[in-house]
């Protein structure tokens, strides 16, 4: 196996993982090795960020060959990688009929009906981040925004938000429901972490198709220009609303960049913007992708403060509207 083919196998965690686990009543991923599903301080003891995984109960750590060994049984470098040869294809997707030792076949992925995501455009006056985008852009700018988006209302914690992730052919592919600070802006993190996934709350949790960008179908809809790829969906928004040159869009999170969740816009130009922190990962996993560069302008800027703080595009954007209202 090439080193290129390597390193699609191990962006390719995440779904593996799927595959040989479930969550827990708390939403949190289940060691498959030693079966803990919740630390003790009451947030998940099995961990995935990036290429590597670690679980805090047992203490076994390491990327996805690692934990194809584990399972399997397969103590060597060279057996995991024959092993993994039979499982993925180079391309990084699963094989059929090479389902990993001790999972069950996966059920059919269920797009969200566009019915569901539609009943939760309304009670923007009860969603706490249209609420704070409205204290942004004004009511106008900020419906707009929603619109665009297809920002929803959430009724699983109050004042929650959805964003849902619509695919270039318009299929509803997933929705994550997120609970923010009206006034801040700032994502609610106690008593818990304020996130979950629709699909787990609709009972469907190992049914979700193959995630894609937010805002992939305002990118296939406008080929005129250049495609933004940001973090967060916060991000994606607050930069459609101040730099309208570029369509922006959202992985969800650092670890969800890979090739595959950029195959839709090929042809386009595409600028990375990774928050503070994420530049020299983002830098060396997109490097042999043809049409996409990083922009630098973060960490060209950044302060020691920023950088501790971790910021991101949306920080700086803020930070220089309300410099500039004041």
């Amino acid at each position: 196996m090439t080193e290129q083919a390597l390193q699609i196998v191990r962006e390719r965690l995440p779904d593996y993982v799927a595959a040989v686990t479930t969550k827990s009543k708390g939403g949190f991923w289940v060691c498959p090795l030693c079966g803990s599903g919740t630390g003790k301080n009451k947030s998940g003891a099995f961990k995935v960020q990036d290429e590597k995984w670690r679980c805090f109960a047992c203490g076994r750590g390491g990327d996805v060959l690692d934990l194809l060994g584990e399972i399997e049984g397969l103590q060597g470098f060279r057996d995991q990688v024959r092993r993994a040869e039979e499982l993925f294809r180079i391309d990084g997707s699963m094989t059929a009929g090479a389902a990993p030792v001790r999972s069950e076949s996966k059920p059919e992925p269920v797009f969200i009906s566009p019915e569901t995501m539609q009943a939760s455009f309304n009670h923007y006056d009860q969603n706490n981040f249209a609420l704070w985008l409205v204290k942004v852009f004004g009511e106008e700018k900020a419906l707009e925004l929603a619109f665009a988006y297809g920002l929803g209302t959430a009724k699983h914690w109050p004042g929650a938000c959805v964003f849902w992730q619509i695919d270039e052919a318009w299929r509803v592919r997933r929705g994550k429901v997120m609970l923010y600070n009206s006034e801040t802006g700032g994502r609610v993190k106690e008593p818990g972490n304020m996130v979950a996934g629709v699909h787990w709350l609709l009972g469907m949790r190992e049914r979700n198709p193959e995630p894609c960008l937010f805002g992939l179908h305002l990118a296939a809809a406008d080929w005129s220009k250049p495609v933004a790829v940001v973090e967060s969906e916060k991000s994606a928004i607050i930069g459609a609303g101040f730099v309208p040159e570029f369509i922006w869009t959202a992985t969800g999170g650092s670890g969800s960049l890979n090739r595959s969740i950029l195959e839709p816009l090929q042809g386009r130009r595409i600028v990375l913007f990774p928050d503070l922190g994420a530049f020299d990962k983002w830098s060396e996993k997109s490097a042999k992708w043809p049409g996409v560069e990083v922009s630098p302008m973060l960490e060209r800027r950044a302060s020691a403060e920023d950088r501790a703080a971790g910021l991101d595009v949306a920080d700086y954007l803020l930070r220089e509207h309300f410099s500039t209202a004041n």
